[in-house]
């Protein structure tokens, strides 16, 4: 079951950047408007992270949507 949804699930490289800025902005609002020093370093971290992944995605992301358009599986079976 899971291997099915590995292989049909899929969305486009700038649909998991726009998932990674909106946690930038949500850790920038908490980094703006909390005092305490842990929970701003955390936020900092979340930023940066946040970051590198939206740049990274269109970079390791491949374009697969005609073949996950067709659903056909990832690797063809090997039958003898």
């Amino acid at each position: 079951m899971i291997a099915m949804f590995r292989d049909t699930w899929w969305w486009p490289w700038w649909v998991s950047s726009l998932i990674d800025l909106a946690i930038v902005f949500g850790a920038v609002a908490v980094l703006r408007f909390t005092g305490r020093r842990a929970v701003r370093a955390l936020a900092a971290v979340i930023i940066a992270a946040g970051l590198v992944a939206a740049v990274l995605a269109p970079l390791v992301m491949t374009d697969d949507s005609d073949r996950h358009m067709r659903n056909e599986p990832a690797m063809p079976d090997e039958m003898p």
